[in-house]
């Protein structure tokens, strides 16, 4: 699993920062707005853990899902209609599990899925789901969560988005092992691959911009983004910048400007159309955090952080205003990975 390059900065120190209000109940107050956070945990089962911050009421409800007994490394989450779709990686080469959750964090389904499935979007009302070591995208029925096929894709697929009907999907290499440097075009209504992208090596974040083209983001491309024609399947531009590339796309959808966790652990700020790049959030205390997921919000101007530390102890959510100022922090589950906006 990728998270293994991560486990190796266990031996860094960590922060001591102020938290906000932390609610332990299982009762969310989810009617406003907010954002979902998915802790990976350590290789304790169950130590894996779902959040919800309330930005109403500026408040953290921790443990308002748990994966149970299989528990671990939760990686991929997504909304479809009313519902929450979870993913859990369980051990390494070995089948995960697909949590189908309410709003509030109850379980309405789940069944087994794929090997160590991460990522996962949905296309004409079906699930896709990457399975890394398998090397293909596993196909379920959204509602009844039915299995439909498998379809192969590259080396190690992790991330991918579904856009008019295509879903996109990242090959992004096995670390210490074979390479690639593709992203795989799935038709769903065919449901078979149609296009192979390439890119520059390992692509590792995939999103859509406010033009509705695709931008990822390469590791091994020197921190270079590409924005890719969804119908033509051509790259249309790419750009560089001099911190380097990690993971998380995340679109301001006001102004187009993509944001990022960069290679060197900043939030970095880059536009196509200025050619410019920028830190937007700089991490101040690198010796003592790791920023292991990222989200704006386009709408409430924010960004949301998802501070690892050391992998081994609670980690952190840091929320800042559109001027990097520094609104709330609190305290998470280990290894908070995935944000998702309500």
């Amino acid at each position: 699993m990728k998270k293994i390059i991560f486990l190796l900065l266990s031996a860094l120190f960590f922060c001591s920062c102020n938290t906000g209000e932390i609610i332990t109940n299982q009762n969310p107050v989810v009617g406003t707005s907010g954002v979902y956070l998915l802790s990976e945990g350590s290789m304790a089962p169950g130590s894996a853990k779902l959040s919800y911050y309330n930005s109403t009421n500026d408040s953290l409800y921790q443990n308002i899902f748990r994966p149970g007994n299989f528990g671990l490394f939760p990686d991929g989450m997504i909304f479809y209609g009313a519902d929450i779709y979870v993913t859990e990686q369980g051990n390494y080469n070995s089948t995960g599990r697909l949590y189908k959750l309410d709003t509030s964090g109850n379980v309405l389904n789940s069944v087994l899925v794929g090997i160590n499935p991460y990522s996962l979007c949905v296309s004409n009302g079906k699930l896709y789901i990457t399975n890394g070591p398998a090397g293909n995208v596993s196909v379920l029925n959204a509602s009844t969560l039915g299995f439909i096929k498998n379809i192969s894709a590259g080396v190690y697929p992790q991330e991918i988005i579904a856009l008019n009907g295509r879903v996109f999907v990242c090959n992004t290499s096995i670390y210490g092992g074979n390479q690639d440097s593709t992203i795989s075009v799935i038709d769903a209504l065919k449901d078979s691959v149609i296009k192979v992208i390439a890119l520059g090596k390992d692509p590792f974040s995939i999103a859509v911009s406010k033009d509705n083209n695709i931008i990822a983001g390469c590791l091994g491309a020197d921190g270079k983004l590409y924005e890719i024609d969804p119908a033509a399947f051509v790259i249309l531009d790419t750009l560089s910048n001099q911190w380097g590339f990690g993971k998380d796309i995340s679109v301001d959808m006001q102004t187009n400007d993509i944001y990022f966790i960069s290679n060197s652990n900043h939030i970095v700020k880059s536009n196509f159309a200025s050619r410019t790049s920028v830190i937007a959030v700089n991490n101040s205390e690198p010796a003592g955090s790791f920023f292991y997921g990222y989200l704006f919000d386009s709408v409430n101007r924010r960004h949301y952080i998802a501070d690892a530390r050391n992998f081994s102890v609670s980690g952190l959510l840091k929320i800042y205003d559109i001027n990097s100022a520094l609104i709330n922090s609190f305290s998470t589950g280990i290894a908070p990975r995935r944000l998702m906006l309500r």
